[in-house]
């Protein structure tokens, strides 16, 4: 009787395991339009973490805005996701590294650090942003 709906039983079991699996696949689409601003104001240097100038500072806006303008741009583009993961994180390298121009060596690590603790609570709200850094 168990050879009887064996078949049954495998199909049922396929099915779930791909719906689990296409559950878990991170989609990267388009984020809201708060996700610009958000992260803006994540990236945003603090005083006390970084003594740098102004003409610096606006370096660093400048950069981040059109790190993140290309960021938003990959993810609603038709590449597969695949292709958007690892250009995004290339990206993403390539803004570490503007960090370090930027800023120097010492203090990139500091604002890096800085930056990941005010994107942890945006990461449920934006999958992309377990992506940029």
């Amino acid at each position: 009787m168990m050879r009887k709906y064996a078949p049954l039983y495998l199909g049922i079991l396929v099915l779930a395991f791909m719906s689990i699996q296409t559950t878990y696949a991170q989609k990267i689409k388009l984020p809201s339009p708060d996700f610009k601003k958000d992260m803006m104001e994540a990236f945003s240097p603090s005083d006390i973490e970084l003594s740098i100038d102004a003409s610096k500072k606006e370096e660093l806006k400048k950069s981040n805005g059109d790190f993140l303008d290309q960021v938003i741009k990959i993810a609603g583009s038709d590449s597969n996701d695949e292709e958007k993961k690892k250009s995004i994180l290339s990206l993403g390298k390539k803004q570490s590294n503007a960090f370090s121009k930027i800023l120097g060596e010492n203090n990139a690590k500091k604002y890096k650090k800085s930056i990941k603790k005010k994107i942890r609570p945006f990461k449920t709200k934006y999958k992309l942003a377990t992506l940029i850094l």
